[in-house]
């Protein structure tokens, strides 16, 4: 359709008609867009004004707006009281040049009418840009507003606006908002956006449509949401949880802690999980006395004696009483307490959302969706293999953790793994120390849970075997096939346990293999086992180091270290291993000394307590006078002679064996049994050994820089 123009003599809104000089206009369509244009009106109707869509295209003079969302016609008189006052009049002087636009139009009343000719060309300038323009007076802002607030409250009212015109409407104020501060303007343009809503509803309820967002802006809660509130008391239908959470959020009279606006999202979703386990299908309200004032607040002052359309009359005002507004503050103190911990930390670390630090604090409903599908992405891969080796790193680095991992983060790691079906070996919860990022670590299925699967101290005796075990087949380089085979079915034989615990324990084997597993510190740990777990224990060893035939001599090295910490003679160590590889047998169950366990507890407490005091000693007290080397105090509870060994080794980073060996006869020393003291008593403070490697001895220089501070 090409374009139409006509003349007009139309009637002011109380259908007065006068003669009045007739202008040509041309409205356009866009390509694709439907035909529209406005005819004479004679005396066929009262006004052809009428309200341009979006998308035609209308044109004053030398000036094309495409934008619409505006009336446009021709009036009688448009005085500002006049509710044509808005309508654009296609006959109305507009000059070549346009006002200076951030200059006030002098009055707070507007008309069309009223405006100078230059004041219109920069309105109608304004209105075929892209509108977003800040730097124009807010009385024209206004202007545009009074025909947007007549297509709501009247012909919206009157049923002649339908639901795709409303959202487009809803958009424009909403965008709008972002256009000028003024509190009038906001309050003005909220206001009329509650009022789309409602006359949106006149065909249905409000309570059935999609709920408002944000947070309380007035005195009191915006009218849709009470609407909702209203129509479903008088329907007796339960409040839809996100009306309740809308009213919570907007209402001033409540008392909203930090963590509604400091973790929103994770608020609402705590809300409404609370709201549906108290309230089930929703809140039921009772119909109060107090009668709703449904009465719009329009900046237009032709519009301000408007009458309440008839489905808004008679409601109940839900706010008058105190019962549901009680119950919501109830449950937005439950919502945020359960945020208190996430919330404490952002407001610590306010860039903190979105990272694993913080998110670790939130229960796994709640992480972030980035960081959800990285866990169900996990979960797939474990799937795939019984038991999945990685290092701690590389698992934190799936999680964008950067941060410093404590021990308390890595409990809740584990605990949201394990919520997961993902179980982690080491496990923190089960003891072990906090794993360094190049640790290795397995990783394995199981039914999701919070609890770690409790174990005992027969665990504790199983998992002493499996790591010689895997120190001795990892002697002379990788572990051989045959190797883990005889480890993986000695679990299977060992009875006691769940098989949940024997996958754990193959886990682990699969953790020490991969770390290579040093034979020092395992003395004590050695202690409480009975006679004949002892033998059983060295059997085994034997069996791995003899798995596939061929035992290297790095093998019986450490083969006749563990035997000299079972106190078992070498020379049945080496009978065995002159006999032919066996079969892995079934173990008897591991028994344990209980007064021995009960000496060692003492024991490890004294040693503690006398650790503690030599630290305490060392870091809070100034460092005493340079003395000879043979009168040094002792460190770590060492004798002299283990001390003074031990500060030559803390003088490089790296050692051959020769040279130990020579400084260890100096010091009257076996190297071996010295090397495993000195590991022991750093095990016993760090849970690290000193030491690794058996030529060259290379020295754990984290320790080596703590003990020299």
């Amino acid at each position: 359709m090409g374009s139409s123009s006509g003349a007009y003599n139309d009637r002011d809104a109380y259908g007065n008609s006068d003669d009045e000089t007739l202008v040509s206009v041309t409205i356009a369509d866009n390509p694709g867009a439907t035909g529209h244009s406005i005819k004479p009106s004679g005396n066929a109707s009262p006004s052809s004004v009428a309200w341009i869509s979006p998308g035609k295209i209308v044109e004053i003079g030398d000036i094309s707006i495409s934008g619409g969302m505006f009336y446009f016609g021709d009036v009688h008189r448009s005085t500002p009281r006049s509710i044509e006052a808005c309508v654009i009049d296609a006959r109305a002087e507009v000059a070549d040049t346009g006002a200076n636009p951030v200059v006030a139009l002098g009055s707070k009343e507007l008309s069309y009418g009223t405006l100078t000719g230059e004041q219109r060309r920069t309105y109608l300038e304004w209105l075929a840009s892209d509108r977003k323009r800040s730097d124009i007076h807010t009385g024209y802002l206004f202007f545009y507003l009074y025909g947007l607030e007549r297509r709501v409250l009247v012909d919206g009212a009157a049923g002649r606006v339908g639901e795709t015109e409303f959202a487009e409407i809803a958009r424009e104020l909403r965008r709008l908002l972002n256009i000028d501060a003024n509190y009038s303007w906001q309050r003005h343009l909220r206001n009329l956006l509650e009022s789309v809503g409602l006359m949106s509803s006149r065909n249905g309820k409000m309570y059935d449509k999609p709920a408002p967002r944000g947070l309380a802006m007035g005195y009191q809660v915006p009218m849709d949401v009470r609407v909702a509130f209203a129509q479903a008391a008088v329907d007796k239908h339960p409040v839809p949880a996100d009306w309740a959470l809308a009213w919570a959020k907007m209402d001033p009279l409540l008392v909203r802690r930090a963590a509604v606006t400091r973790c929103p999202e994770e608020f609402d979703k705590v809300f409404i999980r609370k709201y549906a386990e108290r309230f089930r299908l929703g809140m039921l309200l009772s119909v109060n006395r107090t009668t709703l004032e449904v009465r719009p607040d329009p900046a237009f002052i032709a519009l301000r004696n408007l009458p309440v359309p008839g489905f808004l009359v008679g409601l109940p005002d839900i706010g008058a009483i105190n019962g549901p507004r009680g119950r919501l503050q109830s449950l937005m103190n439950e919502a945020a307490s359960a945020l208190d911990s996430y919330s404490r930390y952002l407001g610590r670390f306010p860039g903190a959302a979105g990272t694993l630090d913080a998110t670790l604090m939130l229960p796994v409903e709640l992480w972030p969706d980035a960081m959800q599908h990285t866990l169900d992405a996990l979960a797939d891969e474990v799937k795939e293999k019984p038991i999945h080796v990685s290092t701690f790193g590389e698992l934190l680095g799936r999680f964008k953790f950067t941060g410093n991992m404590t021990r308390d983060k890595t409990t809740a790691f584990c605990a949201v793994l394990s919520q997961s079906a993902i179980v982690i070996e080491p496990d923190v919860r089960l003891g072990a120390r906090t794993p360094k990022v190049g640790d290795a670590l397995a990783l394995f299925m199981a039914p999701p849970g919070d609890e770690v699967l409790a174990v005992d101290d027969t665990y504790s005796i199983a998992a002493v075997a499996i790591d010689l075990a895997a120190a001795v087949a990892t002697a002379d380089g990788s572990a051989s096939n045959a190797a883990i085979t005889v480890i993986d079915t000695r679990i299977d034989t060992w009875q006691q346990f769940s098989e949940e615990l024997k996958l754990r324990l193959r886990a682990r084997s699969r953790v020490q293999l991969a770390s290579r597993a040093s034979i020092a510190g395992f003395r004590k740990r050695l202690e409480p086992l009975s006679g004949d777990v002892r033998q059983e224990l060295a059997s085994l060893l034997v069996q791995v180091a003899n798995a596939d035939g061929i035992v290297s001599r790095e093998k019986v090295k450490a083969l006749e270290k563990v035997y000299r910490m079972l106190d078992t003679s070498t020379q049945l160590l080496y009978s065995a291993l002159h006999q032919k590889p066996q079969s892995a047998k079934a173990a008897p169950s591991f028994t344990l000394d209980p007064a021995r366990i009960a000496a060692l507890k003492h024991e490890t407490a004294r040693v503690s307590a006398i650790l503690a005091d030599v630290f305490v000693e060392e870091q809070h007290t100034a460092a005493p006078a340079k003395t000879p080397e043979t009168d040094q105090p002792p460190v770590l509870g060492l004798d002299h002679a283990h001390s003074n060994f031990l500060r030559l080794l803390l003088t490089r980073a790296s050692w051959t064996r020769d040279e130990l060996q020579e400084a260890a006869s100096a010091l009257d020393l076996m190297l071996d049994g010295a090397v495993e003291q000195l590991n022991e008593a750093s095990l016993d403070h760090w849970d690290e050994p000193l030491t690794d490697g058996d030529d060259p001895v290379e020295i754990n220089q984290e320790l080596a820089q703590r003990l020299a501070a």
